[in-house]
């Protein structure tokens, strides 16, 4: 009888034992489970975070193209405006058939080409001399202007000219004083593209 009190107390006390450890397996159960709900949740709202910074990139991005755009679209304007002016002047100074054009003070004209890393060269492929040259661009790009100087004709002055995504307007304006009139004078020209890095 003492043996069989025995076995039933050691079985009770195993019985026992199990159902802490089926106890403590469930807790840990739950909490396994907690934590990889509260991962996936950081997951997903770093997700959705990652998704709306490339799109508030992509707008940012695509907002600028559609600013340069149209830059480009106004300098295209200017410089068809310019022509018809210079087409009109020729039809007047001609006066018609047989007449000679009069002749105009020789003046500077410009020519923009990239020199190599973030250098653009400025020509000066005109016939007169430019004093007091001077170089901007948009508040969107990153410029490093010459000094003001004079470039006669076939000279060029070098410059440091970097877009970057959020450049809005690539154009480059060369303002100057022509030598002999003492003309206050503006060219326009987009900042030619740099060739691909290798």
């Amino acid at each position: 009888m003492v043996y069989v009190f025995a076995m039933l107390s050691i079985a009770n006390s195993i019985a026992t034992d199990w159902q802490t450890i089926a106890s403590i397996s469930t807790t840990l159960g739950v909490l396994v489970a907690i934590l990889a709900v509260i991962l996936t949740l950081i997951l997903i709202l770093r997700s959705e975070k990652l998704t709306r910074d490339g799109q508030a990139l992509e707008r940012d991005q695509a907002e600028a193209t559609a600013a340069r755009s149209e830059a480009a679209a106004a300098l295209t304007e200017e410089y068809t405006r310019r022509v018809v002016t210079a087409l009109e002047t020729m039809a007047i100074n001609n006066g018609g058939a047989g007449r000679a054009l009069s002749t105009t003070p020789p003046t500077a004209n410009w020519s923009l080409t990239h020199q190599s890393g973030d250098g653009y060269l400025l020509t000066n492929v005109g016939e007169g001399g430019a004093e007091d040259v001077r170089v901007e661009a948009h508040e969107s790009m990153i410029l490093r202007p010459p000094a003001l100087q004079s470039v006669e004709p076939g000279e060029a002055i070098t410059f440091t000219a970097v877009r970057n995504w959020g450049t809005s307007d690539s154009t480059i304006t060369v303002r100057w004083v022509e030598s002999g009139s003492g003309e206050l004078k503006t060219w326009k020209y987009p900042l030619p593209p740099r060739p691909p890095r290798k």
